[in-house]
């Protein structure tokens, strides 16, 4: 099966991804034996806490692209960040400093697990009245929301992404549990890996790919996987 990976943190020196160019390294050759094509590196943007300019993670990205065409890697390295949704992202979205998903409109959203629905529900509408898609992170992990509010989220027109390691369990057993009703209703357009390292937040995608595919059919498997990154990345009309 053909692997997209729309959400990881491969970059280094830019957030608490990848902490050296080795470790970025590693977790290309991961993604690589995995048989992963398509890469969106999504470096946090948090203020007061990650705060990599984007003239910074450009750079750093050049770089994995000239890594990956000298070592003849078969993968394709697209950049965007993920935007925690604070007043000082508003203000971005109003001055339209986005950097979105590929060749798309597409924005990855994360939220404060502190964050009523309520409140996620207006960020998610101001995305969208100001011409985005957002592709919500790991929905999974905030605690107020359950699979009614996330299938009103998908009617107002946001996307829905979980991560590959709550889909195997590795969060706790709630947020497994949430992942695969969100999977077998159809809620969920991607599964990414959002890995971080090699060791404690590896890409686990592969793996993932197998259980959805063993359990919920190929199809369904390929859909998440590869048609949805594909999709948001608007590269489904040239693929």
């Amino acid at each position: 099966m053909r692997l997209a990976d729309i959400h990881c943190h491969i970059l280094p020196y830019v957030d608490d991804g990848a902490e050296h160019i080795e470790e970025m390294e590693a977790l290309l050759a991961s993604a690589v034996e995995q048989g992963i094509e398509i890469i969106c590196a999504t470096p946090h943007l948090r203020h007061g806490m990650f705060e990599s300019t984007d003239e910074e993670i450009v750079r750093q990205y050049r770089r994995a692209c000239g890594y990956i065409e000298e070592k003849g890697l078969p993968i394709r390295l697209f950049l965007s960040r993920e935007y925690f949704c604070d007043d000082s992202f508003l203000r971005r979205l109003n001055e339209k400093r986005l950097i979105p998903m590929g060749w798309g409109n597409t924005v990855l959203a994360e939220f404060s697990g502190r964050y009523s629905a309520e409140k996620i529900e207006g960020f998610l509408k101001k995305i969208l009245d100001a011409g985005w898609t957002p592709l919500i992170a790991h929905v999974e992990r905030y605690g107020s929301l359950d699979e009614d509010i996330i299938r009103g989220f998908v009617e107002m027109g946001a996307k829905v992404q979980i991560n590959a390691g709550s889909v195997l369990g590795r969060e706790g057993h709630w947020q497994k549990k949430l992942c695969w009703s969100l999977l077998r209703h159809d809620l969920v357009s991607v599964v990414a890996s959002d890995a971080h390292d090699p060791n404690y937040r590896p890409n686990e995608l592969a793996l993932c790919a197998n259980k959805i595919g063993h359990k919920l059919g190929q199809d369904r498997a390929k859909k998440v996987l590869w048609d949805g990154p594909v999709k948001i990345l608007s590269l489904d009309k040239g693929e």
